[in-house]
């Protein structure tokens, strides 16, 4: 479930640390979407959860010029398959160069006609996919940490072909039988851009009506 792009939603990585990536096979396996069962379980996750929204808290403490700590609230917004938005309470000019950050979070359902997957290691509990992107662009590739007993992401590493990365990790808590995110820590590692961020998510309402229009690029 891609519960930040919108926000970079804050989208968050291992809290200001290296990027979280995996001891690679020898060769990588081919991901088969029509037997992994971790897989499978991914895309059936939260099956009855067709929208919601959410109070979110930002903390962002910029590590490259201007140097500033600012913190952020606002709304965010889900609705299925793959539609995501947060809307500040505020909007600095600041929060609209973050909200550009981050990239975009797809649902597993989606990976097969975006990426060739891979499963990269299945050790301690959980397993890492890596994601190469089909269309040439600034991401070299993307690797997805899974936690094999509830098929929840639990952290995300893009890394970028200028050697750069984003990465983030993410608890879940349970709301009426979703998981859903509940924290998230994050690092941002571009060559004009680093930032440690957090947040929060509180006061989910579920399966509420949305307009289309909340999710159009302002």
């Amino acid at each position: 479930m891609k519960i930040l792009s919108a926000l970079v939603l804050c989208a968050g990585a291992a809290f200001a640390a290296a990027p979280v990536t995996a001891d690679a096979p020898a060769s990588p396996v081919p991901l088969d979407a029509s037997s992994n069962a971790l897989f499978k379980r991914m895309v059936a996750l939260n099956s009855a959860l067709r929208t919601y929204k959410a109070t979110i808290h930002l903390d962002v403490a910029l590590k490259s010029f201007p140097f500033v700590s600012p913190s952020l609230d606002g709304t965010a917004y889900y609705k299925r398959p793959d539609k995501e938005a947060v809307v500040f309470d505020t909007v600095p000019a600041l929060a609209s160069q973050f909200k550009k950050v981050y990239p975009k979070i797809e649902p597993p359902a989606e990976w097969h006609a975006l990426y060739d997957a891979y499963v990269m290691a299945d050790t301690g509990g959980s397993t890492v996919f890596r994601l190469v992107p089909k269309k040439n662009g600034r991401v070299d590739h993307l690797d997805v940490k899974v936690d094999d007993a509830n098929a929840t992401i639990v952290g995300y590493t893009w890394t970028y072909k200028d050697g750069g990365f984003v990465s983030f990790d993410q608890t879940f808590k349970s709301v009426d039988g979703n998981f859903l995110v509940d924290k998230q820590s994050g690092h941002v590692e571009l060559p004009s851009y680093k930032a440690d961020v957090t947040s929060q998510f509180s006061n989910y309402k579920l399966n509420v009506a949305i307009a289309d229009s909340v999710f159009e690029q302002k």
